[in-house]
């Protein structure tokens, strides 16, 4: 554990890595930290940054790199702010730019390749386009050019606010960094455990699978973390289940299974799984009189019913159950539902759960 001034810690890199499964979700103002302190006394603690030293002088940031990538665009905010204003400026700029930003002419800061592609473009002063101009990096950028402008900060006066700034260096080891970073970050409602299960599918060699079955939801991540969500449900008995730890059962699901069966045989049968998914969350089912019951659960308010429904179409497609049984349940289902749109007191769907499953009993 270290404390050292985030810009020498900036300084001291050749190379500073975000992780693959990170997206720029939390950015800092920090001009805002730093504004109120007009006689650059105060020091300014930032927190802590956990990372991993590649080499002597390339680090991977596991927590932390938001501040890192706002402090380098305010850095770029400053040179674009006061470039061909005089020709000192012009000399501090290109100090700024070589010890803070650049590494040979490349980026120090190293991200995802859709961020990377971003933040290249923004520092190299290049076009963008107007989804670009939406993200956030572009709105933080524009922000605090906007207010150094307005305010009319002096380079200098920045600067000597930035060497204030101190962050508490932890240095990982021990803990792969996939997990650190989900233990760190499971309490941010930013966290995409989406990109953190392709991770660990990538590790294990599978992620082209797991390409496919996003296919299925023509990528779309709310109905894939729905699927997903369901499926553990049906899992796990249909007891609470936390979706907060969509990554964490994910992967105690698969290893788990794994134990019995072959990965290709367990991506097929989620893949199976998904694409029933889809089709209830659709509704695209050739059968008239399902499709019909399913349009008045969807109408009734009943999406949290379709783990249930998931698991009962699977015995259905295995037929298992018969198509009348279905209907049966279906019914009943919707039933429920209506009722539950008239009294918030209406019995649990789990209760439901246990009737239904003693009804297919006897049938």
């Amino acid at each position: 554990m270290k404390i050292i001034s985030l810009l020498e810690f900036l300084n001291n890199a050749k190379e500073v890595c975000g992780l693959e499964y990170h997206e720029f979700c939390c950015p800092v103002d920090i001009l805002d930290l730093i504004n109120e302190d007009e006689q650059f006394v105060k020091r300014i603690d930032m927190g802590v940054i956990y990372y991993l030293p590649k080499t002597l002088d390339q680090y991977t940031i596991i927590y932390g790199i938001d501040r890192i990538i706002s402090l380098s665009l305010l850095l770029h905010a400053v040179c674009e702010c006061y470039k061909k204003t005089s020709a000192k400026n012009d000399s501090a700029i290109r100090t700024i730019r070589s010890k803070y930003l650049l590494n040979n002419k490349k980026s120090k800061l190293r991200l995802s390749s859709a961020e990377q592609e971003l933040y290249d473009k923004i520092i190299n002063g290049e076009r963008l386009s107007g989804r670009e101009k939406e993200s956030k990096m572009f709105t933080l950028l524009h922000n605090l050019w906007v207010k150094i402008k307005e305010n009319k900060l002096q380079a200098s006066h920045i600067f000597k606010m930035l060497q204030r700034i101190y962050v508490v260096t932890v240095e990982s080891d021990g803990i792969p960094n996939r997990d650190l970073y989900y233990i760190l970050h499971k309490k941010s409602p930013n966290l995409n455990q989406l990109a953190l299960i392709k991770n660990y599918l990538k590790n294990i060699g599978i992620v082209n699978e797991w390409e496919d079955i996003l296919s299925i939801f023509n990528n779309n991540s709310n109905d894939m973390s729905s699927f997903l969500k369901d499926y553990f449900v049906t899992k796990y008995s249909f007891s609470t289940y936390d979706s907060d730890k969509l990554y964490e059962n994910f992967v105690n699901y698969f290893d788990t299974m794994l134990q019995y069966m072959s990965e290709d045989v367990l991506i097929a049968k989620i893949r199976r799984s998904a694409a029933l998914y889809r089709d209830i969350l659709n509704i695209n089912i050739d059968n008239e009189e399902l499709k019909k019951a399913l349009i008045q659960i969807k109408l009734h308010d009943g999406e949290d019913t379709y783990a249930y429904i998931l698991s009962i179409y699977e015995d259905y497609i295995d037929n298992n159950m018969t198509e009348s049984t279905l209907l049966e349940i279906l019914s009943t289902i919707d039933e429920y539902l209506q009722n539950r749109l008239k009294s918030a007191n209406n019995v649990n769907f789990n209760e439901l759960i246990q009737y239904l499953n003693a009804f297919i009993a006897c049938k």
